[in-house]
C-alpha cells in the first residue's frame, strides 16, 4: 500500500496518466475522424453507383485502365460533350470516371461536374442529390451552393433556395460585388416565393410586392405582369409612377381598348404612342419610336396591317430569346432583359 501511495504522489505518475489521456482523445479522435471519412467515401460511392447507366462507356473505362493520368483528358471530353449539348455521352463520361475513381477527395470534382451537367439537362432531384452530397464533404464550397441555390429555384423551393442564399452570404461576406449580386437573388427569389406562396391572400400578395418594387426597381416588370394578372388597377397606378416604359410595350400590347382607362393616362404620351400604333387612337400625333410610328401610318394610310413580335436580349450575355426570362436562361444572370421590337405583316385572317 505505501508503494502504491508512493507511486501515486510522484510527479512522473501524474505526467504519464496526462499524456494517456491525451493519447487516448487523440487515438478516438482519429478514429472518429477515419470513420467519417469511410463513411463519407462510401456515401459518394453509393450515390455514383446509384446513377450509373445499363453501360458504361467501355472506350473510357479501357482509356482509364491504361492511361497514367486520364482524368484531366476525360474532364475536358466530357465537358466538350455537355457544352455541345450532347448531355447523355458526358454523364457516362463522369460516370465511368467515378467508377475508377477510389479517393473521396479526387470524386468530388468529378461528382461536382456530374451535378451541373444533371442540371443543365433537366434531372433536378438527380443534381439536388449531389450538389447536396458533395456539400456534405466539403460545405465551404461556393460554387455547388450556387447551383444548390438555382436548382431549388428552378424546382420552385424558393424558400430553402433562400436558405441556401443566407449561406452564401456568410462565405462571401466583405465582397462588395458579392454582396449586389446576393442581393439582387434574394429579393427576386422573396417575389417569387410571395407569387406562388399559397397561404397569403391575394391582397397580402398585392401589398408585399408593390413594397418589393419600391425597394428593388429592377423586379417591376415581374411585378407588373402580376398585378396586370390580378390586380388591374394597381397595375395602372404603378404605371403611372414610371417615366421610362419602352421595357414594358409587351405587358400593354395585349390590352383591348376597353381595359385602357384612357382617362388615367391621358398626359402619358409614351402610353399613348402605342396604342396610336394599335389602331386604338387615331390623330396626327407621331410615336416617338420608330416601329410604333411605322405601325401608326400603316393603319392610316395603308390597306396593309401590321403588328409586333417580341423577342429579349440578355444585358450580359446579348443572347435573344423568344420569352421573357429574369434570370438568362444562357448565362444565368440576373436582370430585366432588353425588349426587341420586330415588325411583322398581319394578314387579312390574323389579329394584331
Amino acid at each position: 500500500m505505501k508503494d502504491i501511495a508512493f507511486i501515486y504522489r510522484d510527479p512522473l505518475f501524474g505526467i504519464a496518466i496526462l499524456i494517456a489521456i491525451i493519447a487516448i482523445v487523440a487515438l478516438a479522435d482519429y478514429s472518429r475522424n477515419r470513420y467519417r471519412s469511410k463513411k463519407r467515401s462510401q456515401s459518394l460511392k453509393n450515390l455514383a453507383k446509384s446513377y450509373e447507366y445499363a453501360g458504361l462507356n467501355d472506350g473510357v473505362m479501357e482509356f482509364l485502365s491504361l492511361a497514367h493520368n486520364p482524368v484531366p483528358t476525360l474532364m475536358f471530353l466530357a465537358q466538350t460533350y455537355a457544352k455541345s449539348g450532347d448531355n447523355e455521352q458526358a454523364i457516362k463520361i463522369y460516370l465511368s470516371m467515378l467508377e475508377k475513381t477510389f479517393e473521396s477527395k479526387d470524386k468530388i470534382p468529378i461528382l461536382e461536374a456530374l451535378g451541373i451537367t444533371y442540371f443543365n439537362a433537366g434531372f433536378l432531384q438527380r443534381a439536388k442529390n449531389i450538389f447536396l452530397e458533395v456539400l456534405r464533404s466539403y460545405p465551404r464550397n461556393s460554387g455547388v451552393l450556387s447551383y444548390l441555390m438555382r436548382t431549388y429555384e428552378s424546382m420552385g423551393e424558393y424558400k430553402k433556395a433562400l436558405e441556401v442564399l443566407d449561406c452564401l452570404d456568410e462565405l462571401e461576406f466583405g465582397s462588395n460585388n458579392q454582396t449586389k449580386e446576393i442581393s439582387d437573388n434574394k429579393n427576386y427569389l422573396y417575389l417569387m416565393m410571395i407569387i406562388n406562396e399559397n397561404f397569403l391572400s391575394l391582397e397580402q400578395k398585392q401589398t408585399q410586392i408593390v413594397a418589393l418594387m419600391h425597394k428593388a426597381p429592377s423586379l417591376n416588370k415581374m411585378a407588373l405582369a402580376y398585378l396586370k394578372t390580378y390586380h388591374l388597377p394597381i397595375f395602372w397606378q404603378q404605371i403611372l409612377q414610371l417615366s421610362d416604359i419602352d421595357n414594358l410595350i409587351d405587358l400593354f400590347w395585349g390590352f383591348l381598348p376597353d381595359e385602357i382607362p384612357f382617362e388615367m393616362i391621358e398626359n402619358r404620351q409614351n402610353i399613348l404612342d402605342i396604342y396610336r400604333a394599335k389602331g386604338y387612337i387615331c390623330d396626327d400625333k407621331e410615336c416617338a419610336l420608330f416601329e410604333l410610328e411605322l405601325l401608326r401610318v400603316l393603319h392610316q394610310n395603308s390597306h396593309l396591317k401590321g403588328s409586333i413580335d417580341f423577342e429579349y436580349r440578355c444585358h450580359s450575355c446579348k443572347n435573344i430569346f423568344p420569352f421573357d426570362s429574369y434570370r438568362c436562361p444562357s448565362c444565368s444572370e440576373l436582370g430585366m432583359m432588353d425588349l426587341i421590337l420586330k415588325l411583322r405583316r398581319v394578314k387579312n385572317h390574323e389579329t394584331n
